[in-house]
């Protein structure tokens, strides 16, 4: 007979490889998922339950006792498990860090689970309807919160989360109380047993649509890519899709890039799954955030909306996963465990045996490929459920036409017409700030950081030049250090540009859309809504005005300076640039009046410059597959970096060459080892960074090499200034 397992084998959050044997507590015994508290060192730590064993090699006068199991069941179920450890292996990354930040802020610190209140539903009473109806409801925020129940249906009732995306504002729950103390609302509690239903409303798909929700095989993990034009519906086929896997009681798990640019589509899930969806993302308080987590687990929230951190929530019926915006580098973690929820969402939905769709109207060139190749099965939009379609590119040459501030005569004389017909214009540029550059004309001197191999950027309206790459901020000098002279103010950032803007348009309503400009809550959905309400204006701004904003005004979309990307040495920054421009093309023509879509290039005839075609985007990147497959380089093979940093050029260059001795010592012929090499930004934030490139045509001989290399390196004395870092399928080689 067997043993019973006395011994648990516990991940801790700590960058060790390896598990940590305890005993047992009397009349305990754990299961895997679980959290414990148990000594470590001179303190305690908060760790995961990994396996369980009826022996252990450390000697028994050396094992010490588990100090408490902190859950009644596992938090991690057996499939979060599995994907956890796939994803440390292929990663390279300790498990206990993978596991442990899996978990909500609050589990970490080992806190309990919180209790679940039934959530507060509100309704519009008839004193409220008759109240509005005969104008006595004055108040801004008070009226847009009547009217959003008004116009939910007669017997909706919306908790204050669907409430506040349906109004646009951040409602108190003293506000709603408030209202209901005038006798204008009414609360209900929801039936857990009969969640609220889909509110109702006209949803017709054209016949494009219905394919691309026909072409969703619940039943079979194969990952659908859906690849629209911008504008051509795909979130109303993802509501379609979650509104099927709904009904069969299954659980639906919608990843976007970032929640605060996308404000539009979460309040559309919102709206339209009231009392079903959790939230869940950084911006939350911990608290929040950990009752939508523990909510989501329970199964009482049937939806969840997030970015790529809550792929790894608890979901007890998972049916679908919805990753928008696939292409979007921000799925990519950059830090700490650097894993692409994009690429884990797929094997998720192999574990689990749910659903998968990756929609982009600018897929990567890796899941385009895996789509045409027949890997994932693949749908298509084509037009847009209007009928209009994206407007043509046109290229205007800052050769003939040099740019004043950025701005062309063409592209002035565009933004004229197209305000005098009331529509809107807008601008990206994908640069912050009012200036890039604080140079002396006369000696040479520039404004650069201290900390970093990076110039100092100017801001308007604040005395001091900053870094964007380490924070760094000092006064902004009046004159050149080395020889006195006046300074001279290089380069272009939207500040810059909107100074410019104002000038050539005096009486035209003008809006800047940047980092700087949305420091506080709130502050991106109310330029939103004041762009909607406007009629002729012009909006600037860096990428995020390409981040699925629809605004139906937009009649001109202008690109400040696009020759920066398609010279980059970086692997990906051509495919970026054309991402950027397709998506942010897409904001134009949306409206009855047409659109135009200027870029300003001093390299017109480029060859991708010339084939861009908004419509037929996988004929456009086709190019950039062909130079890709005769390079061995994604999706035609596969890369690694490692980063080796330190506090002097010198053990930064030391150690990574150690670490390349290793790497070359464990490849073999299928794995090309280039490096060490200082990196594009060698000293960043008083680090100094060297790198080596992993390239080889099949996963296998990359992943063992890592693996071997890595025993070696760990086994070696360094100082504790030296960190090395793995990033597996880098999305940047900068």
């Amino acid at each position: 007979m067997a043993a019973s397992p006395r011994i648990a084998r516990i991940a801790l959050d700590r960058p060790l490889d390896r598990l940590f044997d305890y005993r047992l507590p009397e009349a305990a015994t754990p299961q895997p998922g679980q959290r414990i508290r148990a000594p470590f060192g001179r303190g305690t730590a908060i760790g995961v339950v990994v396996e369980l064993a009826a022996s252990s090699e450390v000697p028994p006068g050396r094992l010490r006792a588990l100090q408490a199991v902190l859950d009644a069941e596992p938090l991690l179920d057996a499939s979060l498990l599995e994907l956890l450890q796939f994803g440390a292996r292929y990663y390279h990354h300790p498990l206990g860090e993978a596991l442990l930040g899996a978990l909500p802020p609050a589990l970490r610190h080992g806190n309990p689970l919180p209790a679940l209140a039934p959530e507060t539903l509100w309704r519009l009473s008839p004193t409220g309807r008759d109240a509005l109806n005969d104008h006595r409801v004055r108040g801004r925020r008070q009226r847009a919160t009547l009217r959003a129940l008004e116009q939910a249906g007669p017997d909706a009732a919306l908790d204050r989360a669907t409430l506040a995306a349906a109004t646009g504002l951040r409602l108190a729950p003293r506000e709603l109380r408030g209202l209901k103390e005038r006798g204008w609302l009414e609360t209900t509690a929801p039936d857990a047993d009969h969640p609220v239903a889909p509110t109702p409303g006209e949803h017709a798909l054209t016949p494009e649509q219905q394919a691309a929700v026909a072409a969703l095989d619940p039943t079979h993990p194969t990952p659908l890519l859906l690849q629209g034009v911008t504008g051509s519906g795909k979130t109303e086929v993802y509501l379609q899709m979650a509104e099927r896997v709904l009904a069969r009681q299954r659980q639906v798990l919608f990843l976007i890039p970032e929640i605060a640019l996308t404000p539009q589509l979460s309040a559309r899930i919102q709206q339209r799954f009231p009392g079903q969806v959790a939230l869940l993302h950084s911006g939350l308080a911990e608290g929040e955030r950990l009752r939508a987590w523990e909510a989501a687990r329970r199964g009482l929230r049937r939806i969840v909306v997030g970015t790529r951190s809550a792929l790894f929530t608890p979901l007890p019926d998972l049916g679908l996963i919805i990753v928008d915006e696939e292409h979007d580098a921000a799925f990519k973690q950059q830090d700490g465990f650097r894993y692409n929820a994009r690429d884990l969402a797929i094997k998720r939905g192999h574990i689990e045996g749910a659903a998968v769709v990756l929609g982009s109207a600018t897929p990567t060139l890796e899941t385009l490929h895996a789509a045409t190749s027949g890997r994932y099965a693949l749908a298509r939009l084509k037009n847009r459920p209007d009928g209009s379609r994206p407007p043509p590119v046109e290229a205007i040459d800052t050769r003939v036409h040099p740019a004043d501030e950025g701005l062309t005569a063409p592209l002035l004389d565009a933004m004229q017409q197209t305000l005098d017909a009331d529509q809107q214009c807008f601008l990206l540029l994908n640069r912050r700030g009012f200036a890039r550059v604080l140079s002396c004309d006369a000696c040479g001197w520039i404004a650069e950081c201290p900390s970093c191999d990076a110039r100092l950027t100017i801001h308007a309206h604040n005395p001091r030049a900053v870094c964007h790459l380490c924070g760094h901020q000092e006064a902004r000098p009046r004159r050149c250090p080395e020889c006195g002279e006046a300074l001279a103010q290089r380069g272009l950032g939207t500040q810059r540009l909107e100074q410019a803007l104002a000038r050539h348009f005096p009486t035209t309503p003008l809006i800047r859309l940047d980092r700087d400009s949305i420091r506080h809550k709130g502050a991106l959905e109310e330029a939103l809504e004041r762009i909607r309400q406007l009629g002729a204006a012009i909006v600037v701004g860096t990428q995020m005005l390409a981040k699925g904003h629809d605004f139906p005004q937009v009649g001109l979309v202008g690109v400040i300076d696009v020759d920066q990307g398609l010279f980059s040495v970086d692997l990906r920054a051509t495919e970026n640039t054309l991402q950027l421009i397709v998506q942010a093309a897409g904001r134009a023509g949306r409206g009855a009046g047409g659109g135009r879509v200027l870029l300003q290039t001093g390299h017109p005839d480029h060859p991708l410059i010339r084939s861009l075609d908004a419509e037929h985007y996988p004929a456009m990147v086709a190019p950039l597959l062909e130079e890709r497959a005769a390079a061995g380089m994604p999706p035609h093979g596969y890369l690694a970096l490692v980063r080796v940093d330190a506090d002097t050029a010198e053990h930064a260059r030391h150690h990574a060459e150690r670490v390349a001795a290793h790497l070359l010592a464990a490849a073999t012929a299928d794995l090309r080892v280039l490096g060490p090499a200082p990196a594009p930004r060698h000293r960043v934030n008083r680090r100094f960074r060297e790198q080596i490139l992993l390239q080889s045509a099949h996963r296998g001989p990359l992943h063992t090499a890592l693996a071997r290399a890595r025993q070696d390196w760990q086994a070696d004395e360094r100082p504790r200034t030296v960190r090395i870092a793995i990033d597996i399928d880098p999305v940047s080689l900068a």
